[in-house]
């Protein structure tokens, strides 16, 4: 019986000492991210989807959506053992893309953009107003080009009917004149 109450305490002993260690276990990060990368046919040209959730931040402003959400730096660190001159990095959503190269040290070199039936800004929606009152919007499609990070070149170009009639709007941005009347 005296071997058998030994035998027991050397047992619980035992147990107890191994549920004392203490097991280490490894970091893990857990982030959301508004873009996920999808795969492409060409080894040079990277494609970010843009979550539904942050389509119409994208879509109302897509180059401060890609340096806030985009790091240049860390892209390039990531694809490093692939010797590039330049990265071509587009991110899409269903309504349209921004396309963005990039040279081999991160310097933003030129940008396009198509976006399709999006938001009319304030400015471009008075103006296509003054020019086809009474008719509506059917569509609308908008095209940008630049270098760098300022835009060279932007145009709405919409379709509106009325009276059985169809025409396009072309608008450049750049070519409205905003006056206001203060009215009572």
């Amino acid at each position: 019986m005296k071997t058998l109450v030994v035998i027991l305490m050397l047992v619980s002993f035992s147990f107890g000492s191994y549920a004392q260690r203490i097991t280490e276990l490894e970091e893990t990060r857990v982030a959301f991210s508004p873009i996920s990368f999808t795969e492409t046919n060409n080894p040079d040209e990277y494609r970010y989807k843009v979550n539904d959730g942050f389509a119409v931040e994208f879509t109302k402003n897509p180059m401060a959506f890609m340096e806030s959400y985009f790091d240049i730096s860390k892209f390039i660190e990531e694809v490093k053992d692939k010797d590039y001159n330049s990265y071509l990095v587009t991110f899409s959503t269903d309504k349209g893309f921004l396309e963005a190269r990039y040279s081999k040290e991160g310097e933003l070199e030129r940008t396009r953009q198509i976006f399709k039936n999006i938001a009319l800004p304030l400015a471009v929606r008075n103006e296509l107003w003054r020019q086809t009152k009474g008719w509506r919007m059917v569509k609308n499609n908008y095209i940008a080009k630049g270098k760098g990070r300022i835009l060279d070149k932007e145009l709405y170009r919409i379709k509106v009917v009325g009276d059985n009639k169809s025409k396009i709007i072309k608008i450049d941005p750049k070519n409205i004149n905003e006056e206001r009347v203060a009215g009572m």
